[in-house]
């Protein structure tokens, strides 16, 4: 594994380890919670968005596509995956869907996720993207940054929300229990 690999890995761990923390305890109740978007749908967001990038620099089948789409009662369609202009805000509303469900397909997505970062290469990093829409064209490294870009900001979301509704905002130092801000 290449020296940027490693580092790849270790933050989508990090993301990882924060979806486990924060759902692990959560109640039904917070998961579906207002205010909107729900920590339960902010997770499956997060998961599908690291399940669709990666799947796609390494010329695979989406797993929500194989069979947790299925598992979760939703259309097995592979651009949906709450972007802005695709999820509105009734579809946001009625998204239910147990914790368990949620963190054992983010586990098989990451396990998938952990396989293609550890056999990529340094110059497979470095591969130029066939997206000539942007200037300048991305490379395999830089739509990897971009996802963990977007996971990160979604895990942020689902702790903040998680703290708002047990402590009515962010007061981590007035939780019992500080493991979910490390």
């Amino acid at each position: 594994m290449g020296s940027g690999a490693v580092v790849l890995l270790d933050s989508f761990t990090r993301v990882h380890e924060t979806v486990h923390r924060t759902l692990g305890d959560i109640t039904p109740d917070e998961l579906i919670r207002e205010p909107h978007p729900s920590i339960g749908w902010l997770a499956w967001r997060l998961t599908r968005v690291m399940d669709s990038i990666p799947s796609a620099l390494s010329n695979r089948e989406q797993l929500w596509i194989e069979s947790w789409a299925a598992k979760f009662g939703m259309a097995a369609e592979r651009s949906d995956f709450g972007r802005a202009h695709s999820h509105n805000r009734e579809q946001v509303r009625a998204f239910k869907a147990p914790a368990d469900l949620i963190l054992a397909y983010h586990d098989a997505v990451f396990a998938r996720v952990a396989d293609y970062i550890g056999s990529i290469t340094d110059e497979e990093l470095a591969r130029v993207l066939d997206e000539p829409q942007y200037d300048p064209i991305p490379t395999v490294s830089v739509r990897i940054v971009s996802c963990l870009e977007n996971l990160m900001h979604n895990a942020g979301m689902i702790v903040y929300l998680k703290t708002y509704h047990r402590l009515g905002g962010w007061f981590p130092a007035e939780a019992p229990d500080r493991s979910l801000y490390r």
